[in-house]
């Protein structure tokens, strides 16, 4: 069963209970407050509903600061280290300079060897990835 967890006009996050798993959609431009708040949502909804998996389609998502490549990229890490590694499958963006952010922040991460993260061109590869048992 999938529920819609958080919904705004740049961001839904809906909660699959057969899997649990939060697919993550960004959509469009979003100030840097409003990708903060996203991402800390995200991280909050995580741990209230002991999400050990993500699926993130940032296909229709567009560039994000520098800034807030580090700060997603920390708090991912944080949250690995405080309460558990996670499984993250990423659907790229199409634009080209937010593909270019997405590596940014994911090269970052992988550094810390935090969590597991790939990349996949569409849902259904990532969902066969995402649900497979480690």
């Amino acid at each position: 069963m999938e529920t819609i967890l958080y919904e705004t006009n740049y961001l839904k996050i809906i909660h699959n209970s057969e899997h649990n798993f939060l697919f993550i959609s960004w959509i469009g431009f979003t100030s840097s407050q409003e990708f903060r708040d996203g991402i800390d949502h995200i991280f909050t909804l995580m741990i209230e509903n002991q999400v050990r998996k993500t699926i993130t389609d940032i296909t229709e998502h567009k560039v994000i600061s520098t800034e807030d490549q580090e700060y997603a990229a920390r708090l991912s890490v944080d949250f690995s280290r405080k309460y558990w590694d996670a499984k993250r499958a990423l659907i790229p963006p199409k634009d080209v300079f937010a593909r270019f952010s997405i590596k940014q922040v994911n090269a970052q991460v992988a550094k810390q060897q935090a969590q597991e993260r790939r990349f996949f061109e569409n849902y259904e590869d990532a969902f066969e990835w995402i649900i497979e048992e480690n």
